[in-house]
């Protein structure tokens, strides 16, 4: 069970240029779309959520939890990813020019060899 519902997520994105959201539980949301821009996702749990399409353009992800997340087509430009677990998520046509991902967990990630991420 999620800590928020997609809509009071929304609230909160509209409301701040920099959200914070480290620790919030997230699992399983549609979240497709979102702008996450800035946002401190630090240790979030992301796992089985749709983020396809979603802005994350330099959102802190650090430690995150994206296990079996759907990250197609989302903007991760110069996200810090650092030591997140991508396990077995989908990064198809993901932007990650510039993004951070040492010792991000990538086994069995869906994700484009030239993507131009750190690691």
């Amino acid at each position: 069970m999620s800590d928020l519902s997609r809509e009071e997520l929304i609230k909160i994105l509209a409301i701040s240029d920099h959200p914070r959201l480290s620790g919030v539980n997230l699992e399983g949301l549609d979240l497709r779309n979102l702008n996450f821009a800035f946002a401190d996702l630090t240790r979030a749990n992301l796992s089985n959520t749709n983020l396809s399409g979603a802005y994350l353009r330099s959102s802190r992800m650090e430690e995150a939890i994206l296990e079996n997340a759907n990250l197609t087509g989302a903007n991760l430009k110069e996200a810090n990813l650092k030591s997140a677990n991508l396990h077995n998520a989908n990064l198809t046509g993901a932007n990650l020019t510039d993004a951070i991902l040492f010792g991000a967990n990538l086994d069995s990630a869906k994700i484009d060899p030239n993507a131009g991420y750190q690691r």
